[in-house]
């Protein structure tokens, strides 16, 4: 293992096109984290604050920012699967990992089902909480305006709300609100609308031990939609969070967390050991 894969907080590099923040801790079996979301918001901060720490005696633990997302940079293109598959790959070979588990949650698993069926060489395991094979339903009207704007339109369009007045008053010491990144969240809806749905006919082909993370009464990925990824993963555990919604991640933390440390250790690869 490497001086760069044992630090701990990490600045933002430049992998794949785009600065990309990402984070590293313990060591062992690299295991990878792709959250959810389509942009703006926190990243991956939520999986950091409560488990990264705990689960890094158990493996070498990432987390990263996708595009347009947390503390990473909002670039102008490369908004589709491929893209986003690539920015897994680019940066496990950034760290030097030929292999990882990858855990993805809501919008993060369909990316990392991807990356099994298009790099499977890649990928030792998967984690899949909250998620299905497709978990944005982008309506017509949205899709049919971020086609029209085009990469340049909304680029243009996100620079125009940029253009307040960030002077704040002079008896206010907070800083300004950041905008979002409206262009790569547009893009992103975007991309996920484009995707289809090609994953649900394909599950079969993923062979890799996996591990379904669902609440029963999810309102935005209903717990039906992981019976059906169990059903079409033949290697897949189910474990339904009982009472649980959307955010069992946060509001199931502890036994959630617990079920991620086991099935580590029930893989045929020891936690402990680095690859």
């Amino acid at each position: 293992m490497t001086e760069r894969q044992s630090e701990g907080r990490m600045p933002t590099e430049r992998i794949n096109g785009f600065h990309m923040y990402y984070e590293c801790a313990g060591q062992g079996v690299p295991f990878l984290f792709v959250h959810g979301g389509l942009g703006g918001g926190h990243g991956s901060a939520l999986f950091r604050q409560h488990h990264m720490a705990l689960l890094a005696p158990h493996a070498h633990v990432i987390a990263f920012d996708r595009r347009a997302a947390g503390l990473s940079e909002t670039p102008t293109t490369d908004y589709s699967f491929g893209g986003f598959v690539a920015d897994i790959v680019a940066l496990l070979d950034h760290l030097g990992h030929e292999r990882a588990v990858l855990m993805g949650t809501s919008a993060g698993g369909p990316q990392v089902l991807q990356c099994a069926l298009t790099h499977p060489e890649r990928v030792m395991a998967l984690i899949l909480g909250s998620t299905a094979t497709q978990t944005v339903n982008v309506p017509p009207a949205l899709a049919s305006l971020v086609t029209f704007l085009g990469t340049e339109g909304l680029t243009y369009l996100q620079s125009m709300l940029a253009r307040h007045d960030t002077t704040a008053p002079a008896r206010s010491t907070a800083p300004p609100a950041p905008m979002e990144p409206l262009s790569g969240i547009l893009q992103t809806y975007l991309a996920y609308h484009l995707h289809g749905d090609p994953i649900a006919a394909r599950l079969g082909e993923i062979r890799v031990p996996a591990i379904i993370l669902h609440g029963t009464i999810d309102a935005e990925v209903p717990f039906v939609d992981a019976a059906c990824l169990h059903a079409g993963l033949s290697t897949s555990s189910l474990l339904p969070f009982v009472g649980g919604g959307h955010s069992i991640l946060v509001t199931h933390a502890e036994p959630y967390r617990q079920a991620i440390i086991d099935f580590l250790h029930a893989l045929p690869y020891a936690p402990s050991s680095a690859v």
